[in-house]
């Protein structure tokens, strides 16, 4: 993983993000190749919902976000550094 800061937000892996996101703290879920905050997109910011696992917000997040060689296949997690 690269260890970037943009925008206010930090990179984090996806296990600190699935224990983020079980406490109920917001994770921004980002495609690997737009920046959080960019022209392009921002991402979506994500919190645990009712019934809800962190792999049912990812897929539902990457079946739609995620989709071309232009956004990237995979997600990218992100924490806003106060």
């Amino acid at each position: 993983m690269r260890n970037i800061t943009v925008n206010g937000y930090k990179r984090i892996t996806k296990q600190a993000a699935r224990k983020l996101y079980e406490k109920g703290e917001p994770v921004l879920f980002c495609p690997v190749n737009l920046i959080p905050g960019g022209f392009w997109g921002h991402g979506c910011i994500v919190t645990k919902e009712e019934g809800r696992t962190f792999e049912q917000a990812l897929n539902a997040f990457e079946y739609y976000n995620c989709i071309n060689n232009e956004t990237g296949y995979y997600t990218a997690f992100y924490i806003f550094e106060e």
